[in-house]
């Protein structure tokens, strides 16, 4: 169990973005793996659920990404806080609204005095024309260094788990569809990571020593082509889907198989992310294991079992 660093003086980790996949399992892996004071900050805490034997232990607070005040007072007191906030399933233009409430985190952390700040991003190189989703994760990244004393930038493509947008979009298509055409970017290659190894980033960056901001790629052991990974997925599962390759497969008929197959919390999420598809989202650098070497990423099929 990772401990208090100052005896007497309890480690105190707020999560911005607390409602969302990654904020609630970050919560209970906290409670669960350290003795760290967690402040969940969220629009509707009501909505977190957690393990009420650590009530003791965290703090649900009500602000809006927007509301400066608010965040600012979240963050008095914080030793660290994990950024957690995307904009795709809201009005308007997401890359504005991610740039927004980036900015009013950032501007809150310098009045608040935070002195570290983790951010969960996604992979992509910056030379590469960048889907417009990539470019907001890198974007808010960016708005949040210029800010934030000490960041640290974790870059990862899909998250395996449930509840993860990316995977229960291609458990609902390996299971709902018994033949799939999969456009040109099926043979882009990504580097999933397991939930579980994303949690244990996450957790150690938190007090991991380091003198300046970085950027840290994240992800599993393989680097799969897309159409890899549903088949690993597939065979996994039992399932024999038949996979079709073709040249282009129109938006229109993407946006249709999201409507009618995918949760429909996570399709027009889904359908903003499609386009990322077809820049690779793998790990170019050493940078994860030279700060976490003792982090061992597990294979595909270990994650798809939890």
């Amino acid at each position: 169990m990772q401990k208090t660093t100052n005896v007497g003086q309890p480690f105190t980790v707020a999560i911005i973005g607390a409602s969302g996949f990654v904020g609630q399992n970050l919560l209970r892996y906290l409670l669960k793996e350290t003795d760290y004071l967690i402040r969940a900050v969220c629009r509707s805490p009501h909505n977190i659920i957690f393990d009420q034997q650590y009530s003791a232990r965290v703090q649900l607070v009500a602000a809006d990404i927007f509301d400066y005040d608010a965040i600012e007072k979240s963050l008095e007191g914080i030793n660290a806080a994990v950024y957690l906030i995307h904009m795709m399933a809201a009005k308007g233009d997401y890359y504005d609204l991610e740039a927004k409430a980036a900015e009013t985190f950032g501007r809150a952390t310098q009045h608040a005095g935070l002195p570290r700040a983790v951010f969960m991003g996604g992979l992509g190189d910056d030379a590469d024309r960048l889907s417009r989703h990539l470019q907001s994760r890198h974007n808010t990244g960016k708005i949040l260094k210029n800010h934030v004393p000490l960041l640290i930038e974790f870059r990862a493509s899909m998250i395996v788990g449930d509840g993860s947008i990316a995977y229960d979009i291609m458990k609902s298509l390996v299971h709902n569809l018994p033949v799939q055409t999969v456009p040109a970017w099926a043979v882009t290659h990504t580097q999933p990571i397991a939930l579980q190894d994303a949690l244990q980033y996450l957790s150690s960056s938190l007090t991991v020593p380091l003198r300046h901001s970085v950027i840290v790629e994240i992800g599993g052991p393989e680097q799969l082509s897309y159409k890899d990974l549903i088949a690993r997925y597939a065979a996994f599962t039992g399932k024999k889907p038949i996979l079709i390759l073709v040249p282009i497969v129109p938006l229109w008929l993407g946006a249709w198989w999201l409507n009618l197959f995918t949760p429909r919390r996570h399709a027009k999420v889904g359908r903003q992310m499609a386009e990322s598809l077809m820049n690779p989202m793998v790990v170019t650098n050493n940078r994860a294991k030279e700060l976490f070497p003792d982090i061992k990423p597990e294979s595909i099929e270990k994650a798809f079992s939890k």
